[in-house]
């Protein structure tokens, strides 16, 4: 008889990262780096421009790390999900970067742009608020916007190393994630601000700016990103995984259903495309929940409607005919 009960998942969640820590420090370590001296060379290059620190600027760095993100990305994900293999760290690392370079170099121009955006509304809104209250509201619903960019960023790395998906459908589903898996963000953000307030107090009482810049760059290079990318990779990878799965297998079993029935009508194996016009209507429920077939994710209840529409225009053509 069994005694042992089950791990809560915080249990879980310092098991893995102190079970790991040695492999989250190596990868830290391979982007802190290389990513602290593109940092200092845009402190150096904003000093030139701007005679200090221009924050629009600055966000367009997110661009040149990005593709080296791309390996603690995949580092991270292969603890999360439980990788018993002794496969090498720097070896995960480096072919992450080179089989996503240039992907990874386009998120990183998607979220960089996306940080501008959500730095100047944030800014605009906040010093308008005095001049009427529906500043209030406008920078409530800003910041929401915000927020769901800052999830979806959790999401599109992550999915690009994962799975291989279109394009398109990495920024629609990360998007749909973005609210659509609520509860595992918040727990995401949490871990976050828990983490993100440990470093402020770790540097709240340092004597002089140029001690901050080093604790902040030595905690960077040996902590930050890796540690971060666990927090938010650990509460999300779950629920993509069991969205995406699921969904996926129910588009398996709609092809193998259309595929067999191509094949009794003597037209051989028929490819499902992207409007779903040969998706079994039976298969269908009038839900909210998401069916994915080819990289698209798109609700049960939006797809019925559209097909049931179709079948009675076609055969009100018949009728007429």
């Amino acid at each position: 008889m069994g005694n042992g009960r089950k791990k809560l998942k915080i249990e879980i969640f310092f098991e893995r990262y102190f079970g790991n820590f040695k492999k989250i420090l190596t990868a830290n370590l391979l982007f802190g780096i290389p990513s602290a001296a593109i940092l200092i060379g845009y402190y150096f290059l904003n000093d030139a421009i701007f005679g200090g620190i221009n924050p629009l600027f600055s966000l367009s760095v997110i661009v040149l790390l990005y593709p080296l993100y791309a390996g603690v990305v995949m580092v991270v994900r292969n603890i999360v999900r439980g990788d018993d293999g002794q496969a090498s760290v720097a070896k995960a690392f480096f072919a992450a970067i080179r089989q996503n370079f240039l992907l990874f170099l386009l998120h990183g121009a998607a979220v960089s742009a996306a940080s501008i955006l959500s730095y100047l509304a944030l800014t605009v809104y906040t010093q308008l608020l005095s001049t009427s209250w529906i500043m209030y509201v406008l920078l409530f619903f800003c910041i929401l916007v915000v927020l769901m960019a800052l999830f979806s960023s959790f999401y599109l790395p992550l999915m690009t190393l994962t799975y291989d998906i279109k394009l398109r459908y990495l920024y629609k589903n990360s998007f749909l994630m973005s609210f659509g898996e609520f509860k595992h963000n918040f727990f995401a953000l949490l871990a976050l601000a828990m983490l993100g307030a440990l470093c402020l107090t770790a540097t709240a009482f340092l004597p002089n700016v140029t001690v901050l810049l080093v604790v902040l760059l030595a905690l960077w290079v040996l902590f930050i990103p890796a540690t971060f990318t666990f927090c938010y990779t650990f509460f999300i990878y779950e629920g993509m995984v069991s969205i995406i799965e699921n969904k996926a297998a129910v588009g398996r079993e709609l092809d193998d259903k259309i595929s067999a029935k191509a094949v009794a009508a003597g037209i051989g194996q028929k490819t499902v495309d992207d409007n779903f016009d040969d998706i079994d209507i039976s298969q269908l429920k009038d839900t909210d929940d998401f069916i994915y077939h080819n990289g698209r994710m798109i609700k049960q209840s939006a797809l019925l409607k559209m097909l049931r529409e179709k079948e009675a225009s076609a055969q009100g053509a018949d009728q007429k005919e």
